[in-house]
C-alpha cells in the first residue's frame, strides 16, 4: 500500500472512532426510543478534528475533545427543537427534548475531567454562556424585524462558531490562520442554511426576511404582517424575494465568505481533502441557486 493510502486509511479510522464514540455517548435506551440521535454536524466535526491534529494532539485526546465539542453542540441544538417537539400529541416528546439536550451537553463535564482538560472545560463553559446569550437575544422579541441582517448573522455565527473559536484559542493561540478559517467557514455555513430556509415560504425572522423587511414599502409590510399573523407558508413571498434580489444578496455574502476561507487553507499543510472541499460544497447548487438565476 502506498504511503498516501496508508495515511488516508489512518485518517478514515480516526474519524470513524470519533463518530463511534459520539454515538455511544449519545445513546440512551429510553431517550433514543423517543428522540432520534442527531447526525454529527459535518463542519463542527471536520474543523474540530483538524484543529486538534494541527495542535499535535494524539488520537485519544482528539477523540475526547472532538466528541465533547459535538456533544455540547448537539445538546444545545436539541433545545432549539422544543417548540416542534411540544406540538407532538405525546407530551413526553417535549419533556425528553429538554432532558435530552441537558443529557448530551452535560456529559462534557465528565469527558473533560476524565481527560484532565480542566482548563478547556472552563473555556467551553464560557463559550456556552456566549451561545445562550446570543440565543436569548434572538428569541426575546421574535416578532421584531428591525434587527439588522449583520447583527442577526453575528448572533448565528456566535451560536455555531463559539465552540470552534474557543478550541482555536485554547490549542492554537498564536495561529491566526485557523481563527480566520473557522470564522469564514462558519459564516458560509450559516448563510447556506439561511438560503436553504427560503424555500419554506414562511415569514419567520431570518436573514432573508430581515433583508426584505428593510427594503419593502408600506403596503408590502402590511401584507407581510398579515402573512405573519396567518402563521403559514405563502408562495407569493417569492415574488418579493425576486423583486428585491434577496437570494442574490445573501448568495454574494456566502460567496465572499467561502472565497475568504480558501487563502487560509492554501497556507496550511496536511489539511484533509474533506476539509479543503467544504467551501465548494457550501457553494454547491441547491434550491437557492435557482432563485439566484431567476433574480439575475
Amino acid at each position: 500500500m502506498e504511503p498516501l493510502q496508508v495515511q488516508q486509511r489512518i485518517e478514515e479510522t480516526c474519524v470513524q472512532d470519533i463518530r463511534s464514540k459520539l454515538f455511544a455517548e449519545m445513546d440512551h435506551k429510553y431517550l433514543s426510543a423517543i428522540i432520534a440521535q442527531p447526525t454529527p454536524e459535518r463542519l463542527q466535526l471536520a474543523l474540530s478534528e483538524a484543529i486538534c491534529e494541527a495542535a499535535g494532539l494524539d488520537g485519544k485526546e482528539t477523540e475526547t475533545i472532538v466528541s465533547t465539542l459535538l456533544l455540547i453542540y448537539h445538546g444545545l441544538a436539541l433545545h432549539e427543537e422544543i417548540e416542534t417537539l411540544a406540538r407532538h400529541e405525546d407530551e413526553r416528546f417535549r419533556q425528553l427534548g429538554v432532558l435530552g439536550g441537558a443529557y448530551y451537553s452535560s456529559k462534557y463535564y465528565r469527558l473533560m475531567a476524565e481527560s484532565g482538560q480542566i482548563k478547556l472545560l472552563g473555556q467551553f463553559a464560557r463559550a456556552i454562556q456566549s451561545i445562550n446569550e446570543m440565543k436569548a437575544e434572538l428569541v426575546r422579541v421574535p416578532g421584531d424585524f428591525t434587527l439588522s441582517v449583520e447583527r442577526y448573522l453575528h448572533l448565528q455565527e456566535t451560536i455555531h462558531g463559539a465552540l470552534l473559536r474557543t478550541l482555536c484559542d485554547a490549542l492554537l493561540p498564536q495561529d491566526s490562520r485557523w481563527e480566520q478559517l473557522v470564522t469564514h467557514l462558519v459564516r458560509a455555513s450559516v448563510l447556506k442554511a439561511e438560503l436553504d430556509n427560503m424555500s419554506g415560504h414562511t415569514w419567520v425572522r431570518g436573514a432573508a426576511n430581515l433583508s426584505l423587511w428593510q427594503k419593502a414599502n408600506s403596503e408590502e409590510k402590511k401584507w407581510l404582517k398579515a402573512m405573519k399573523a396567518s402563521d403559514g407558508p405563502d408562495k407569493r413571498l417569492m415574488s418579493l424575494y425576486v423583486k428585491y434580489g434577496t437570494s442574490t444578496y445573501l448568495f454574494s455574502l456566502l460567496e465572499e465568505a467561502a472565497s475568504l476561507a480558501e487563502p487560509a487553507m492554501m497556507m496550511m499543510q496536511g489539511l484533509r481533502d474533506e476539509l479543503r472541499a467544504l467551501p465548494g460544497q457550501l457553494m454547491a447548487p441547491g434550491a437557492y441557486s435557482r432563485r439566484v438565476c431567476e433574480e439575475g
